[in-house]
């Protein structure tokens, strides 16, 4: 039974490590600009440029990220995803 007891608490202790140790967003969003990996990419930016970008810099960091759909079909994606790949190349 003491085993047991350890096993379980271990697998607490393990969590409890996994979940504190997440990383915090790398994005900062302010009332003039949206700044993510310490490059502003300028004010006035809407959910989709902000997933372009988001996508494109994990792209450049090694992680193919795209949405080929969005892509396509939603300008402020496509201009996100394309200016986030340009200054995010490089930048780790």
């Amino acid at each position: 039974m003491g085993s047991k007891r350890f096993y379980i608490l271990g697998i607490f202790i393990i969590l409890g490590l996994l979940v504190g140790c997440t990383s915090s967003p790398s994005y900062v969003l302010t009332e003039n600009s949206f700044i993510y990996h310490d490059i502003n990419f300028g004010p006035n930016r809407n959910k989709n440029f902000k997933l372009g970008v988001i996508d494109a810099c994990r792209t450049a960091e090694g992680i193919y990220t795209k949405n080929h759909k969005k892509f396509n079909s939603n300008k402020s994606y496509r201009v996100g995803w394309e200016l986030g790949r340009l200054k995010c190349k490089g930048k780790q």
